[in-house]
């Protein structure tokens, strides 16, 4: 699908990386100098968050009385980073503790009542969740029934019923916190800082920066916005990993494959995330737990060797499960502005993952349905950018038993009887936002600058690994050349699928789009490119690549250069 390029609004001032963060908002010498640092120090005292006085002093009084304290966390990448991260804290602590994760498959997420009496039978006198719980009202009046105090940790979205207990969410009313996008791992870390400025003879700034790396991870997995003090826990965290201190992240990074002390924002997203996620979807969660937190050779051994197995099954149920999903959308929703697929024999631990992959490719917010037995359904949906799901499902919440998420994600549990009226309500709120903003169901790619092949250089390069680690809402920047002749193809790849060309003299790469390609392109014809420049180490030899994230037709029109520091830099 051909994509819309939208360009920069703001004028170009001669300076390509200037006007690149302008575009996104970063002016001033101070917020510039603080973007690109190498050290940024842009952090936020945790005792802004609402209740965080409360919940250190409850913390405090659990480990004098050497009271049970029990973390209990969700069973994606962020739930069992934050779990972790917490485990070593409360070990620092020298606290008495235990974790809990609920089954996927037979508890669902966030708190339940058999969970709450399984803690109980451990005497615990605390909960500590992570990354669950703001919207568990009823759950925790049960555990107070049952004599247990509950601290929620969590950056969800909030249920009409306020809970009734010490809720650490930077996202509830009155909280005055800066930052409101933080990961559950995250709102986890602000509590870690506020016990550390407490406790300070028990628990080092060193202790805190170690746990930087289970931030990062929680953090792109999660897709929440690299930008400000996320993008400065992530940049530091990356660090950690590359640090090589976390024994078992050391271990998944080499076995599967990765180049050690070479990890970048990428390689969490695509690697580690998928592998971690990949034991709460397919079995339990507790793998990825072990992975993170052991320190004995065997015990990490086998989990990384599980956690390997488990991720290419998770792949191969996962491509079966999406080559159905589309010959459905394809044949019963191409008209339609949302898709809701039933998929009564797909794993329920990979539905997500599928509902994001059709989200991606119709661009249309899309929501998969499984059963769950006694004549109930679960549902899991992915929105594009600028529909938000959370509020469109929100509009018919009284048609759910357990309903959460946020504008990107949600999830629900429902009566069967209950998925036409599901139905109607979705159709009737899409097409209400689409007689709104039509544009917002084109596919879109936001060019950073257009400039020519020959400034895509090494001090180019070198500017835009600054603003590394990239993700959400802090792209890699995206350049547009125009009017390029292509020479020197070469189709490549067991299928042909990825295609490698020359154009103005820099080496370009297509990946898993040579379809698309052949039908485009005619020999001896401009082609406009878009995509962005990157260093190609192999075999110890550093080459410029331009990596190609779309094409169109082009013209001969002479482009639009910046007249850069870059190249006033080189000049001199």
């Amino acid at each position: 699908m051909q994509k819309e390029w939208i360009f920069p609004d703001g004028p170009n001032n001669g300076d390509i990386i200037v006007s690149i963060l302008e575009n996104r908002g970063i002016t001033g010498q101070e917020a510039v100098e603080e973007y690109l640092s190498d050290s940024p120090k842009l952090a936020h005292d945790p005792f802004l968050l609402k209740n965080m006085n409360a919940a250190v002093d409850r913390i405090c009084i659990a480990l004098t009385k050497k009271e049970h304290i029990c973390i209990y966390g969700d069973y994606d990448a962020d739930g069992v980073c934050g779990v972790s991260l917490m485990m070593e804290l409360l070990s620092k602590l020298d606290a008495d503790y235990s974790y809990y994760i609920p089954s996927r498959f037979d508890e669902g997420y966030g708190l339940n009542r058999e969970a709450l009496e399984k803690i109980k039978q451990r005497n615990a006198d605390l909960i500590i969740t992570v990354d669950c719980g703001s919207s568990s009202y009823d759950e925790i009046e049960y555990a107070k029934e049952l004599g247990i105090d509950v601290i929620v940790t969590d950056h969800h979205n909030f249920a009409d019923k306020q809970i009734s207990c010490l809720l650490i969410n930077p996202k509830q009313e009155d909280c005055t916190y800066p930052e409101k996008e933080l990961s559950g791992c995250g709102v986890a870390f602000k509590l870690a800082q506020a016990l550390q400025r407490t406790m300070p003879e028990n628990l080092t700034k060193a202790d805190l920066l170690r746990m930087l790396d289970l931030v990062a991870i929680a953090t792109i997995g999660d897709i929440v916005p690299l930008t400000g003090e996320n993008r400065t826990m992530v940049k530091y965290g990356i660090r950690m990993i590359n640090s090589g201190k976390r024994p078992g992240l050391s271990m998944l990074i080499k076995d599967a494959g990765l180049k050690e002390k070479e990890i970048k924002s990428e390689h969490v997203a695509y690697v580690i995330v998928p592998h971690l996620n990949a034991a709460g979807r397919m079995l339990s969660a507790d793998m990825g737990v072990r992975l993170l937190s052991s320190v004995n050779e065997g015990d990490l051994k086998e989990a990384t060797n599980n956690l390997l197995k488990i991720n290419l099954d998770r792949k191969r149920i996962q491509d079966t499960v999406l080559e159905e999903a589309v010959k459905q959308a394809d044949n019963l929703y191409s008209d339609e502005l949302c898709i809701i697929l039933s998929l009564p024999d797909a794993h329920e631990g990979i539905t997500g993952i599928v509902a994001g992959k059709l989200k991606d490719k119709y661009n249309r917010p899309a929501i998969i349905i499984t059963p769950t037995g006694e004549n109930k359904l679960k549902g899991t949906g992915r929105s594009i950018e600028g529909l938000n799901l959370y509020d469109m499902l929100n509009q018919c919440r009284d048609l759910f038993d357990k309903f959460g998420g946020h504008a990107g994600a949600c999830g629900f549990t429902m009566d069967c009887t209950n998925l036409p009226a599901l139905r109607e309500s979705v159709r009737s709120s899409v097409e209400s936002r689409f007689s709104e903003d039509p544009s917002a169901f084109r596919p879109r790619l936001r060019i950073d600058a257009e400039t020519g092949a020959c400034r895509l250089n090494g001090e180019l390069i070198s500017y835009i690994e600054k603003m590394e680690p990239f993700g959400h809402k802090n792209s890699r920047p995206v350049f547009m050349i125009r009017g390029v002749f292509l020479s020197e193809l070469n189709y490549m790849g067991e299928r042909q699928q990825h295609v490698r060309f020359s154009a103005d003299g820099i080496q370009c790469v297509l990946f898993n789009r040579a379809d698309r390609f052949k039908e485009s392109y005619e020999p001896g014809k401009p082609m406009d490119l878009a995509g962005y420049p990157e260093i190609n180490r192999w075999n110890g030899c550093d080459k410029i690549q331009f990596t190609i994230a779309d094409f169109r037709e082009g013209n001969a029109a002479k482009p639009i250069i910046f007249d850069s520091r870059i190249d006033k830099n080189a000049d001199d």
